[in-house]
């Protein structure tokens, strides 16, 4: 049957993918071809004509066109007769879950809160962060600085594919945003363990997970623990079954359906010395040869960020894994704890055509976890099994603010910025993320939260901005009941925070919607993105994003109070600004001058000044270019003025 849009086999294909699956593709595929006969099902009659010769469907893969089934040899053979088969070879090459070594240096201790009264289960109101020993493992990919906007991975969808996962048992992964889970050994949606499984088969995919979701305070903080998640088993660690790379393969083309933006893999295959005529040679790690290669290749050109362990198999030459040799993977190399030295067990390029792998590197001795076989022990563990974990969640957080961005353009910014940027090698690839300046690299940072409170009948918005440029403005835009509202944002003094309020009664006892625009002279940027979108903000609400620090938000009554978009400055060649102000009777004037990244950079004394026409002259010789803001204190309310140092 051909295959056109409106035909049967066009709708029987689209059905299989969702909104979210169908609006990622969007990004990297023109609308016309947003699905193909790649992704078409398998012709049911030839599946049905394996059937009734006795053969059991096991996995069905839409990319490369095979089904895996089971029979017997002689079956087999009959199979092979059939005109509609091209091709019958064994199952793939056992796939094994990188080793997971417990840190002697860092042994289990329990949970510093065990009782659970700070496990994160929303995205609001639960304080500053305190990492507790999860701290490092954080810091040196920079992500505390991106958690303290509020930005937590929200918005973002991110699949582990591992040997199973017991998160609703422990305290600091049971609140996890899992939205579907998928068993491709027992072909059910339980990946925890059941019935058959060995004790230990799902504590390598507890570990890893626990570094992204993982939220308790004082002792596990996860990088992304507000992203939502999918969950697939794919590896039987005791069998002697050889189907764990198709059920890889599987997996990917399951999460891809189900709409998943990035995905992250700690499982990989490197023994290639096995007596088997189907084995892998090394050689054959090139990128685009072995089946789980393959797959995440054409799940990153569907539009999904693939990110895999680059293996611990050692210092020596050409000791990756595949999938890590993936022309599309971002393959992740292990650090120790000073985030500079790679380990010694940390596998190494070049891959099997020559090309310099691994990409990039993150904390991979040491890494604070769960300890899957309790529900209260937190550890500490080895391998590139934890740096890539760590990698995929900066990549969640990437994704939060920056949802449009395609696979490629992510590993862009994360390659430019990283800290071995200019001088590639086989050992750490570009060097060890920097997220923060991949973020500024892209573009606006904005965060999808703000922090939000009533003061003195008005309603207060703090919104956590950052640039690399000078911020030239920033506007909330409101949408109240019968009118609209563009406000100023203006720098609050405490870094990335820029506030404005409103009276409350403009509600109407009624939500307000909003959008937030920002212009740095090099680019523009609002959220949310989608034409006609937008977000909600409750009259009276108290909300503080996860992560950011309460304390240090303005809650002065008198601020804003009075906002001139049009005050009266004069700048002029000698390195003066003047402040002109009309008074209506004597009064106490005190003016702090504030840079774009709302840093008080000039805080003068106290003047008296008489009614009538005052200036302030601020001196700006030790001012750098840019925008700044001036607070003038007077009368019990704040005037807020703007003027351009060239």
């Amino acid at each position: 049957m051909e295959f056109k849009k409106g035909n049967s086999l066009y709708t029987q294909t689209l059905a299989q993918f969702n909104q979210r699956a169908l609006e990622r593709r969007r990004k990297v595929m023109p609308d016309s071809a947003i699905i193909s006969l790649q992704d078409a099902p398998l012709f049911e009659p030839y599946l049905q004509s394996l059937q009734l010769m006795k053969a059991e469907i096991i996995l069905r893969l839409r990319w490369n066109n095979y089904a895996v089934i089971r029979c017997d040899s002689v079956t087999a053979i009959e199979i092979g007769r059939l005109a509609f088969i091209k091709k019958i070879k064994r199952t793939a090459t056992k796939l094994l879950p990188l080793s997971i070594i417990e840190s002697a240096a860092s042994p289990r201790y329990l949970m510093d809160n065990p009782v659970g009264h700070n496990i994160l289960a929303a995205v609001d109101n639960c304080g500053v962060f305190r990492y507790g020993r999860s701290f490092n493992q954080a810091q040196i990919l920079g992500v505390p600085e991106i958690h303290g906007m509020g930005i937590l991975g929200q918005g973002a969808l991110l699949t582990f594919l591992d040997t199973g996962f017991r998160w609703k048992a422990h305290e600091s992964t049971k609140n996890a945003n899992v939205l579907g889970e998928y068993d491709f050994i027992m072909r059910d949606s339980i990946t925890g363990n059941e019935g058959a499984d060995n004790g230990g088969q799902d504590g390598h995919g507890s570990i890893v997970f626990s570094t992204v979701c993982g939220f308790l305070q004082d002792s596990l903080i996860g990088i992304a623990p507000n992203a939502s998640f999918l969950l697939a088993k794919t590896e039987d660690i005791p069998t002697e079954q050889h189907l764990e790379e198709d059920n890889y393969a599987a997996a990917v083309e399951w999460a891809e359906a189900k709409g998943t933006d990035a995905l992250s893999s700690s499982l990989g295959y490197s023994d290639f010395n096995q007596p088997d005529e189907e084995n892998y040679r090394f050689e054959d790690f090139d990128g685009k040869t072995t089946i789980t290669a393959q797959v995440v290749n054409r799940a990153v050109e569907r539009g999904v960020v693939c990110i895999s362990a680059a293996g611990n198999e050692g210092a020596g030459d050409s000791t990756l894994i595949t999938p890590s040799d993936a022309d599309s993977v971002i393959a992740v190399a292990a650090v120790e704890p000073d985030g500079r030295t790679v380990t010694g067990f940390s596998s190494r390029g070049p891959r099997g055509d020559g090309k310099i792998k691994p990409d990039i590197g993150a904390q991979g001795r040491q890494v604070i976890c769960t300890a899957y076989n309790d529900s209260l022990s937190i550890g500490a563990a080895n391998g590139t099994s934890l740096a890539t974990p760590l990698i995929a969640g900066t990549t969640a957080l990437f994704l939060s603010v920056f949802p449009e961005l395609r696979p490629w353009e992510i590993k862009k910014y994360l390659y430019e910025t990283a800290s071995n940027a200019s001088q590639k090698n086989n050992s750490l690839g570009y060097g060890v993320a920097n997220l923060p300046a991949a973020m500024m690299k892209a573009g606006i940072i904005i965060s999808p939260s703000v922090a939000t409170y009533p003061i003195n009948g008005r309603q207060r918005v703090v919104v956590f901005i950052r640039s690399s440029a000078v911020i030239l403005s920033a506007k909330l835009n409101v949408e109240f009941v019968g009118e609209s509202h563009s406000y100023t944002l203006f720098p609050t003094g405490s870094l990335y925070q820029y506030v404005t309020e409103f009276p409350i009664a403009k509600f109407q006892n009624q939500p307000a919607k909003y959008t937030i625009s920002v212009d740095d002279g090099k680019s523009t940027r609002a959220i949310p993105l989608k034409k006609g979108e937008t977000f909600t903000l409750l009259p009276n609400s108290v909300t503080i994003p996860c992560g950011v620090n309460p304390d240090a938000l303005p809650y002065s009554p008198e601020l804003l109070l009075t906002v001139k978009e049009a005050p009266v400055i004069t700048e002029s060649k000698d390195n003066i600004v003047t402040l002109s102000m009309l008074l209506d009777k004597e009064s106490d004037i005190e003016v702090t001058v504030y840079n774009s990244i709302g840093q008080a950079v000039y805080i003068s004394g106290v003047y008296s000044r008489s009614a009538g026409v005052s200036n302030l002259t601020i001196p700006t010789q030790d001012f750098a270019s840019g925008v700044y803001f001036v607070a003038a204190k007077f009368q019990g309310k704040t005037e807020l003025a703007r003027f351009l140092k060239y």
